[in-house]
């Protein structure tokens, strides 16, 4: 279990990379886009390419947040319970989770399966929204993957639901 939490992890740890490699190109192609604007030379498609790479940008974040506990976790009322009550509650929210993102992964899939097979591309470029969809939905699955390997760890008693990651 060790091997595939180490690959899960580096899987997160790549796609966000390309989050942010992402957020790189976003910045650099709004100033490019602005300075050529002053000289009447604007980047043809570049509200088209932003939202394209804003949707890369978010979507291929999750799993590297999930990894690294960075989500919003609200701990008041759960932390009066006793650990074991604790555990119940992390291991339902965890399934919960994992539901939540296959079913956001296959939603993504589907519709990108509708935009591929009707054609379906930006107005201004003629990109197809599809590889979009399908790497959101490869970024939720890989999050449903996160989730899987810290439920097992749970699970096994390898770590307690307040654990950090890093082994």
């Amino acid at each position: 279990m060790i091997y595939s939490s180490r690959g899960v992890q580096r899987l997160a740890d790549t796609l966000n990379l390309i989050a942010g490699w992402s957020l790189v190109g976003m910045t650099a192609l709004t100033c490019a886009d602005v300075i050529l604007r002053l000289f009447r030379r604007p980047i043809l498609g570049t509200y088209e390419i932003v939202g394209f790479l804003g949707a890369v940008v978010a979507g291929f974040a999750m799993a590297h947040t999930t990894v690294k506990r960075g989500h919003v976790a609200v701990e008041v009322l759960v932390s009066r319970f006793s650990p074991r009550v604790q555990k119940i509650i992390y291991l339902i929210t965890h399934l919960l989770s994992i539901v939540l993102f296959a079913l956001i992964s296959w939603e993504c899939i589907r519709y990108g399966n509708d935009f591929r097979t009707s054609g379906e591309v930006s107005l201004t470029l003629r990109v197809p929204f599809y590889p979009v969809l399908y790497g959101i939905a490869f970024s939720a699955m890989t999050v449903c993957l996160v989730l899987l390997v810290d439920f097992w760890k749970v699970i096994k008693g390898g770590a307690q639901p307040w654990y950090q990651w890093e082994e």
